[in-house]
């Protein structure tokens, strides 16, 4: 007797979060050529063979003030996901970080009676702990990607396991770079990563391209790299008045992050995927002082970037709020070049972040575990 096609819907609402969704849709399909998947997601899960019923990922917000604009929307969205819950129900919810949204999905498939799987959790561990007791009533099994996150949550009562980052998939060891050091910093190539979203480029982009004039006119050998998110839109960059010296890429494959020596970072995946580069940055943040001041008085963590969460110390510093300012980020930048030791202190950091977090596969890991809660070995 033949076994029904299973059935599961995915919800991805950021950048990132499709782009690891897409290879986990790669996996399932790989694993199971007769499972159904759909639900919200982007253009790569859609690629990866997901039947996208609404493109999550256009909506992605950050901050209290962007997601009360956007209201009228996320309820339509929130609509949509109900009817499809109960008309074209699937045999599980898969869930893909973005939690505002995502928790209330899971409620939903909840009352159903549907099993939800969460694949990148939400980091209650920095802020809203109370959220813990909420995924305790709807969640099936949780998939982690930092190490410390497993046992975190593991002693909230919660069942997770740590299947690796799906960054390393994508990210192999850089090779050592053949210029010596010493060249290197004397003229280095420097990138901006001013993260994935307009509104952070808003804030970070025009303070990292002053932070670039004042270390172009201290360093004039030094060279500088834009790196623009895919998702974003030629007309939408245009709208910065960006110098002629600046160059500006697309780097899909991390390839031309490779070459830079060093890179002012907006906190978020960026961090991590350096760490796995070993590229020497700067951690910066800066977004509306309402969103902040709220954000201060909920987050509970030291450290505000990815890299040093995982490597528990500040390895890289983090420059927020008021501090993201351009003469300090030039001259920290300024003050690195002009100390090898240093400098090579926080390379061999960030190598140790990239063997805390280890080479498995993150996405098939996740998908071998779904797949066998439907049909395990006997």
């Amino acid at each position: 007797m033949l076994k029904k096609p299973l059935r599961l819907f995915l919800s991805a609402g950021e950048e990132s979060a499709d782009l690891h969704a897409s290879a986990l849709c790669q996996h399932l399909r790989e694993l199971d050529p007769q499972v159904a998947l759909y639900g919200f997601g982007g253009e790569k899960m859609r690629e990866a063979g997901m039947e996208i019923l609404y493109p999550l990922p256009d909506l992605a917000l950050i901050g209290f003030v962007e997601v009360l604009k956007h209201l009228p929307t996320i309820r339509s969205v929130e609509k949509l996901a109900k009817k499809t819950l109960d008309t074209n129900r699937p045999d599980a919810l898969i869930l893909i970080d973005y939690p505002g949204f995502n928790f209330r999905l899971a409620n939903e498939a909840h009352k159903r009676g549907i099993p939800v799987f969460y694949f990148i959790a939400p980091q209650v561990w920095a802020w809203k702990e109370k959220r813990v007791e909420t995924m305790r009533r709807w969640l099936t099994h949780l998939f982690v990607i930092f190490p410390f996150e497993e046992s975190y949550f593991q002693n909230q009562g919660l069942p997770a396991t740590y299947v690796g980052n799906p960054l390393v998939e994508r990210i192999p060891p850089s090779p050592e770079k053949t210029a010596p050091l010493a060249e290197r910093l004397k003229s280095p190539l420097v990138g901006l990563l001013p993260g994935s979203r307009k509104s952070e480029l808003r804030h970070l982009l025009p303070i990292m391209v002053q932070a670039a004039t004042l270390l172009r006119a201290k360093r004039p050998e030094a060279r500088f790299r834009l790196i623009v998110a895919d998702s974003m839109s030629d007309a939408f960059l245009q709208t910065f008045p960006l110098p002629t010296w600046l160059e500006v890429v697309r780097d899909t494959n991390y390839q031309l992050r490779r070459e830079m020596d060093f890179a002012w970072t907006a906190s978020g995946t960026a961090t991590v995927e350096n760490a796995l580069l070993g590229l020497p940055m700067a951690v910066v943040y800066r977004t509306q002082p309402i969103n902040m001041f709220l954000g201060r008085h909920l987050v509970r963590i030291l450290y505000i970037g990815m890299v040093n969460l995982i490597a528990q110390k500040g390895i890289c510093p983090e420059l927020i709020q008021e501090q993201c300012h351009p003469a300090l980020l030039a001259r920290f930048a300024d003050d690195l070049f002009s100390s090898p030791d240093r400098y090579q202190e926080m390379i061999h950091d960030l190598h140790q972040v990239r063997k805390k977090i280890g080479p498995r596969s993150a996405t098939r890991s996740t998908a071998e575990y779904i797949l066998a809660h439907f049909h395990p070995q006997t």
